[in-house]
């Protein structure tokens, strides 16, 4: 049995795949109405701003800190989504950690290929930081958006960057090699059909480049010692599961700290879903996390 609410999230998600001969415009708007059902609520504070070139969303909720922010980085495989469409999630984000949410509307491929996408996310975590007054940046990124978040990590701890204070990543796409088993043994529980997100989308992001000799784009094949603490989120009922725990177990094997959150009976980046109670209680264990990391932020 499930609840209507799962449900509904389930249909949701297959309203994405719901037209057979559709086209990335079609995808894309399929996307975008996905995304309307998440209503902004009224209190919310939003400023569109330039971060260095990159577009973005200040997105707070009332008495969110100035000082702390939350770097948003949306799904859609690569091709699809914008920060309009995260506007609140990025508020529940603000809320449950009492930060500002920054949520970023970098480049879609297949226009804009690797690295550009990923070039936007690392810009728009730099301008963050160099704001006024700002001592704690973390990540939040969910599917390609969580891929995009662990390949910002690994570019940033390369470049000598400060890393952030903490990330989390939700249903991460992060093996554009597609060898986790769960794309096959748990397709039949899984409404969005994830092997589509890795070959199709994935391919449309790597414009013709081997997934494991561009580990910053599929960052399983990274080096992920190094990198701040991370909470990774995934469901039993989708096809990026194992995924997940490859990534939590790599991430402590190369010695670094991370927690992991299955989601029973969950789906594709379940917490987006705001009228799901599981979404609204991941987001705030979400929140508790990065408030513990953001407590430490003061040290560089």
């Amino acid at each position: 049995m499930t609840s209507p609410e799962l449900d509904r999230a389930r249909g949701l998600l297959s309203h994405l795949v719901s037209e057979p001969e559709a086209t990335m415009d079609d995808y894309r708007r399929l996307y975008d109405e996905v995304l309307a059902n998440f209503e902004l609520p009224a209190d919310a504070e939003v400023e569109e701003v330039d971060a260095d070139g990159v577009s973005a969303i200040w997105v707070s909720a009332p008495d969110a800190a100035k000082d702390e922010v939350v770097v948003v980085v949306h799904g859609g495989g690569f091709c699809m989504g914008n920060a309009h469409g995260y506007r609140e999630f990025g508020y529940r984000l603000s809320k449950a950690s009492g930060a500002r949410a920054l949520v970023v509307d970098y480049r879609l491929a297949p226009e804009n290929p690797f690295p550009a996408p990923l070039d936007d996310v690392v810009t728009a975590y730099r301008w963050a930081r160099r704001q006024d007054g700002v001592r704690g940046v973390t990540f939040v990124g969910d599917s390609a958006g969580g891929g995009l978040v662990m390949g910002a990590l690994v570019k940033l701890r390369d470049e000598g960057d400060r890393r952030p204070e903490a990330a989390v990543v939700c249903s991460p796409l992060v093996d554009l090699a597609g060898e986790g088993d769960s794309l096959t043994t748990r397709a039949h529980l899984d409404p969005l059909p994830a092997s589509a997100l890795v070959e199709a989308m994935g391919s449309a992001y790597l414009a013709g480049r081997e997934p494991k000799a561009t580990p910053l784009a599929s960052p399983l094949h990274a080096d992920l010692s190094g990198l701040p603490p991370l909470r990774v989120l995934v469901g039993t009922d989708e096809g990026l599961h194992d995924d997940a725990i490859r990534l939590a177990d790599k991430v402590r094997e190369s010695g670094g700290e991370v927690d992991l959150e299955i989601g029973e009976k969950m789906v594709h980046i379940w917490p987006v879903f705001n009228f799901l109670p599981e979404a609204q209680e991941s987001t705030e264990r979400i929140g508790a996390f990065l408030r513990q990391h953001l407590g430490t932020s003061t040290q560089v």
